[in-house]
């Protein structure tokens, strides 16, 4: 065999470099587009909100509340797939204890059961009567069929469609996880339990019981661009799903509301066996 047989000079880097070129070039231009796109619905979304203000203090404004829940009923009159308990997750953003109540309003219009506020601070967990009082002083006639979940018994009013509010912190997820875990640990140690007793059926019918047995999230909504759990009942959300409002907190409106609900109608969930 001859030195150097089998290789050609320059011939060692060329195909490569040029598909690494290409495949840079294309990485930047849609970077680029998608950056666009996102500013160019920021923008949409900030100026469609200049139309949409709050009343400045007291509660929220009636009219445009009531409106707000007939977009909300129109839009979503034909869709079939409808969570049944909607979690509204606070990350970054300071609580906006008007804007949170609105979405209790726009979910009894869309038809959810039961809806969430959870933040990783407890923050609204503690001034949950925040929360209640600006939906008090709205003077519609939904407020009657809101139920205040402060206490996890809550039982819907016979004949009536009725809303039930939550309030989560981490001790409702993690914490209540560990809680549950040194509890079934004494039972099996008492021998009030053996460990064959200690299944999935077990621990989530324990969890079900704890929380009044309110049915798993079907649906989170986050606001922003971090998608995050931030502790969020790591047990229960294992099917959830998890989007985004595309917005901050205060800027959030029935529309962006809609299209989330919309996004979720139309996922397929494959849950493995």
């Amino acid at each position: 065999m001859k030195p150097h047989e089998g290789t050609k000079p320059g011939g060692g880097g060329g195909p490569s470099l040029l598909i690494s070129a290409v495949w840079l070039l294309l990485h930047t231009v849609f970077t680029w587009l998608e950056y666009g796109v996102r500013l160019a619905r920021r923008c949409r979304k900030a100026v469609r909100h200049l139309f949409q203000p709050l009343v400045a203090n007291g509660g929220m404004e009636a009219d445009r509340l009531a409106q707000g829940q007939q977009y909300v009923r129109a839009r979503l009159r034909a869709v079939t797939k409808i969570p049944r308990h909607l979690v509204v997750l606070l990350g970054p953003d300071r609580p906006d204890y008007r804007r949170l109540a609105q979405f209790i309003f726009w979910s009894y219009a869309a038809g959810i059961e039961y809806v969430s506020f959870y933040d990783h601070n407890g923050t609204i967990k503690r001034n949950r009567d925040r929360i209640v009082r600006c939906v008090r002083d709205t003077p519609l006639d939904d407020t009657a069929h809101i139920r205040w979940a402060t206490e996890p018994d809550g039982a819907a009013t016979p004949g009536a469609r009725s809303i039930h509010v939550r309030f989560l912190a981490p001790e409702d997820g993690k914490q209540g996880l560990v809680q549950l875990g040194r509890t079934i640990g004494e039972q099996v140690r008492r021998r009030d339990l053996t460990p064959a007793d200690v299944s999935i059926d077990l621990l989530d019918g324990r969890l079900q019981a704890s929380s009044g047995y309110v049915p798993d999230p079907e649906l989170a909504m986050y606001f922003g661009d971090i998608c995050s759990t931030y502790g969020l009942l790591p047990w229960q959300i294992r099917l959830t799903e998890f989007l985004p409002l595309d917005w901050c907190l205060r800027d959030s409106t029935e529309q962006h509301f809609v299209s989330c609900l919309l996004r979720y109608a139309k996922c397929e969930q494959r849950v493995g066996t």
